[in-house]
């Protein structure tokens, strides 16, 4: 990866601090989720990704099959300070690489806050449905469209 990057998966919750910790600080702290919320229980039923710069996590997301073949990109969140540096996007596009693989793999959504929903949109989601609000955020429901 570029800069002293690397992305890590884990697929079980002994090897999630690091996820965690970012969660905790851009979700719980910076956007006053609760914590009851952000760590909903599920972490266990997920394949989580983490992006190191120089060994120290900067970004995370993590990735669940909500029915077969139905997989959901969720909590996606990078540190404050490495905002704006395409940290996002090689994540997201490292989840779309990863599920593309699964051969159960029917559709791939996410819930995106609104005011990221471009972002989104520039790595090839598309929007379905009306806003809707996940703990006082404005989210959508957005869909991926796989190009076989």
């Amino acid at each position: 990866m570029r800069d002293n990057l690397n992305i890590k998966i884990f697929l079980n919750t002994d090897e999630i601090f690091d996820s965690q910790y970012i969660r905790n600080k851009v979700f719980c702290e910076e956007q006053k989720v609760s914590k009851d919320i952000e760590f909903d229980g599920l972490d266990h039923l997920c394949t989580h990704f983490v992006v190191y710069k120089k060994n120290h996590p900067i970004g995370t997301a993590r990735l669940r099959e909500k029915r077969k073949g139905i997989f959901k990109i969720e909590r996606v969140a990078v540190l404050k300070s490495e905002r704006l540096k395409g940290i996002g996007k090689l994540l997201v596009l490292s989840v779309i690489e990863n599920v593309r693989e699964n051969e159960n793999l029917v559709k791939l959504i996410l819930h995106s806050q609104t005011q990221v929903t471009n972002f989104y949109e520039m790595l090839g989601f598309e929007r379905t449905g009306k806003e809707f609000f996940e703990d006082n955020i404005p989210h959508m429901k957005m869909i991926y469209r796989f190009k076989m």
